[in-house]
């Protein structure tokens, strides 16, 4: 175990049954982030609002999560991880049930923020859990499943959000996320564990925290095998704001055709998670992260090759952005046990940095296409840019990194 003291031991759930709650808590906060999505034109119909105004309620949602997590991950290193895991499932669930009764634009943003404050909670517990529950190879599994989650719900979500809007109107997805939650809550209750134990949390300082926070920014060790990661997070947000016009106003596809479509990316980020563990356990961990960034580098370079060749329909986006999902996949796990395992004893803080990272470039990616919308061909070429850009910086910066991984 990475914490041999911590009381792992007298926890009263299994590890099988540790691993599956922090996968499915993990879910529940990344399914908030774009089980709507298809639901955005209708959102637009009813509440009167602009294509711009609703991508800030996707942004609103990531970069909230972002700036609560600078918070959150030294109080969970002060309190525990259990408080405040059972704290943040109580602001998500009365978030998403603000946003399903809301009538007003500001109603809304507020129940997103609460969302995005209780999803932080829940993050920078679950990582931290996983660090300090495991040993190393099932750590990497299980950030791994987790890191899969944090791609994978996220596109898979509109599949169900899709039909959902289509069948029972756009409020229905909000409702689900309100008793879903309230399972979750239930599931917490009696499963979430303390894993940190009393006479290793740290007293909360805020300038001590903010001092650690740049500790961890300049240190090689920790930023430079993020770095891939944390563009594709960035790439991923843009994606969730602009497939739904894209797709739903330009190409004319129906709500619950755009959510099928999703199992593409859904499936790819699954592969990339298997193919990283393939490859770590025959070559270590540098190879298993290297090739993720060059999968996600071909994925850039087949959308530019779409866009130059005016091959842009519904088969070459979604293959082109499958291959860098699956690059995405195989990627993350190691990105993230890196940014854990750079600094032990700040296990807390260095998870919500991690968490504020990567959600902050989702909503930076988000809110730069968002902004650009015009429900025009050029949005296909946005993103298309983006996506090639992003490979190219990928590629980058895993090929400098190759000395802080081991």
């Amino acid at each position: 175990m990475n914490n041999p003291t911590n009381p792992q031991k007298q926890l009263l759930v299994s590890t099988v049954a540790l691993s599956i709650f922090l996968i499915l808590i993990s879910a529940l906060v990344r399914l908030a982030t774009s089980l709507y999505l298809p639901a955005l034109p209708s959102m637009a119909l009813e509440l009167n609002l602009s294509a711009p105004q609703l991508a800030v309620t996707v942004t609103t949602y990531m970069a909230g999560f972002a700036v609560a997590s600078v918070l959150l991950g030294p109080l969970s290193d002060h309190w525990g991880r259990r408080i405040l895991t059972l704290g943040g499932i109580f602001f998500f669930l009365i978030g998403s049930l603000l946003c399903a009764v809301t009538h007003a634009y500001d109603e809304l943003l507020t129940g997103r923020i609460l969302q995005a404050v209780g999803g932080s909670a829940i993050a920078v517990t679950t990582r931290a859990m996983a660090y300090e529950a495991f040993d190393e190879k099932d750590m990497i599994r299980i950030l791994g499943w987790i890191g899969t989650i944090s791609g994978l719900v996220p596109a898979l979500a509109p599949v169900l959000g899709g039909f959902l809007t289509q069948s029972l109107g756009w409020r229905a997805n909000f409702y689900l996320l309100t008793a879903v939650t309230l399972g979750v809550a239930l599931l917490a209750y009696r499963l979430a564990p303390e894993t940190l134990a009393k006479e290793k949390r740290i007293p909360f300082n805020i300038v001590a925290s903010l001092t650690s926070y740049g500790a961890m920014l300049r240190s090689a060790n920790f930023i430079l095998p993020l770095a891939p990661t944390i563009i594709c997070f960035a790439l991923q947000g843009a994606y969730m704001v602009g497939s739904p016009f894209i797709f739903i106003s330009l190409l004319q596809m129906k709500p619950a055709t755009f959510g099928i479509t999703s199992l593409l990316l859904v499936g790819s980020l699954m592969l990339g998670r298997f193919l990283c563990m393939a490859v770590y356990t025959r070559w270590g961990a540098y190879s298993a992260f290297m090739s993720g960034c060059i999968v996600a580098f071909l994925g850039g370079v087949l959308f530019l090759i779409f866009l130059l060749t005016s091959w842009i329909t519904v088969v070459p986006l979604l293959l082109a952005s499958s291959v860098f999902f699956l690059g995405f996949g195989a990627l993350l796990p190691i990105s993230m046990k890196a940014g854990l395992t750079a600094f032990p004893e700040r296990v807390g803080t260095s998870s919500a940095l991690l968490g504020t990272l990567t959600l902050g470039s989702s909503a930076i990616g988000s809110a730069l296409l968002g902004g650009l919308l015009e429900k025009s061909v050029q949005d296909i070429y946005l993103l298309g840019i983006l996506t090639f850009v992003s490979g190219m910086l990928i590629l980058f910066f895993g090929y400098i990194c190759r000395n802080n991984l081991k």
